[in-house]
């Protein structure tokens, strides 16, 4: 198919995914003094960048860390997020079960007409753009034959996937080889793949220079482990060509107090922080779990005072 669309340099859609919308900040970020001011941040950016290109919005899954996200959340979300076309994510889905979408806070949104949902059966167009969903569970398949009879490459065909697919340099230790890039992605006939589930983003382009698959990578930073991480999302161009947009990260708070701590009475903040997260989306209150953690591990009262202020308790 045909990777020359156009010759303008319009940003024709803004590419994004794993958004994790949460009511509670993650552990590593509890240091956030307003948590939904936080969230508001990246998506105001996308906002704004919406408005000025007056292009949609391609979401490829995760908008919540929750399926059955509260009433305050899904308001927020509603208030907040842009309007966009988008594909649900397995934190989108009771039990990671499509069937059972329409139980979740994704559907709500969907009926409210915030997001129209890329149904997996059916595409969507967009002017030019014909979105072919692929959400959790679905894997991506061949761009059917039959469009290449009516096309002529009128159309530019854009696959939405949530599923986990890893490079060299970004993926978790030991990732599945199931799941690492390979000739599935590269002769699926699509002229562009968009990838949400993998937080650490990547691209792979052609020979040409285009790229043809783009991982977003993760919206907020929200582990320890990300501390470096540059959240970005995509502008793709009428021409084909996509630029990575690094959202602003300088207003971000996180828990990072070990160089206020003398090496002598030092916490392992990495083992602490790490012991944390493991709670995951238990129900277990964040502060009542630190307080726990550190009276079980018998730390320091001046260390639990710096954590304690921290908190802002």
């Amino acid at each position: 198919m045909s990777a020359v669309w156009g010759k303008d340099k319009k940003v024709t859609a803004i590419l994004c995914a794993d958004i994790h919308l949460s009511l509670n900040p993650p552990v590593w970020r509890s240091a956030e003094p307003d948590w939904f001011a936080a969230m508001r941040r990246p998506l105001m950016e996308i906002a704004i960048l919406q408005n000025r290109f007056n292009c949609p919005v391609i979401c490829a899954g995760d908008i919540f860390d929750r399926w059955n996200s509260p009433p305050e959340l899904i308001n927020f979300a509603f208030n907040n997020l842009p309007n966009m076309y988008a594909i649900p994510g397995q934190h989108d889905l009771p039990l990671h079960k499509y069937e059972d979408i329409e139980r979740s806070a994704y559907w709500t949104l969907v009926q409210a007409e915030k997001i129209e949902n890329i149904h997996p059966e059916y595409h969507v167009k967009n002017g030019r753009m014909i979105l072919h969903g692929f959400p959790f569970g679905f894997p991506i398949t061949h761009l059917a034959k039959k469009w290449n009879r009516f096309d002529n490459n009128e159309f530019v065909h854009i696959a939405v996937v949530h599923e986990y697919l890893w490079i060299r340099g970004r993926s978790y230790p030991n990732a599945s080889l199931q799941n690492y890039y390979g000739s599935k992605q590269k002769n699926s006939g699509y002229d562009l793949i968009v990838y949400g589930d993998n937080h650490k983003g990547f691209s792979i382009g052609s020979k040409k220079g285009e790229i043809k698959l783009l991982n977003c990578g993760t919206l907020m930073r929200r582990k320890s482990d990300e501390i470096d991480y540059k959240p970005q999302i995509g502008l793709l161009f009428e021409d084909g060509s996509i630029k990575p947009y690094y959202l602003d990260t300088s207003k971000d708070k996180y828990l990072d107090i070990q160089s206020k701590i003398s090496e002598e009475d030092s916490l392992d903040m990495k083992a602490f922080i790490k012991e944390l997260e493991k709670l995951g989306d238990s129900d277990l209150d964040f502060h009542t779990a630190v307080k726990q953690y550190l009276k079980k591990n018998k730390i320091k009262m001046e260390i639990c005072n710096i954590i304690y202020k921290a908190m802002g308790l």
